[in-house]
């Protein structure tokens, strides 16, 4: 990185400040001045905060809500069962005699 206090016409502060370092398209490093109490420059997101918590703005649907994934797996496992137990009632041997004396079919 190249020494800019020799600069002029930039404040003695401004040009000790630590830098965004933030990779550029060109592959260079950014030189600009990180915000205050961040580690970017305002170009790189040193000013944004990320969503805000409890951000409702991004709900679209539901379907991957905690609440639809248990429901899910909820049936999912019943399912699994039901299959289980026709295939007992059929007679198929699937190696179960457990579920034949857990359901006494």
């Amino acid at each position: 990185m190249e020494d800019l206090t020799d600069n002029p016409m930039q404040p003695e502060n401004l040009a000790n400040a630590p830098r965004c370092g933030a990779k550029t398209r060109s592959g260079a490093e950014c030189r600009s001045p990180v915000v205050r109490g961040k580690r970017r420059c305002r170009m790189h997101g040193g000013t944004n905060p990320g969503a805000p918590k409890n951000n409702r703005n991004a709900w679209k649907h539901g379907d991957r809500s905690a609440e639809a994934e248990e429901q899910l797996k909820t049936i999912t496992e019943s399912t699994r069962i039901l299959r289980l137990l026709d295939k007992v009632r059929q007679g198929v041997n699937c190696g179960l005699k457990k579920w034949k004396r857990l359901f006494s079919i």
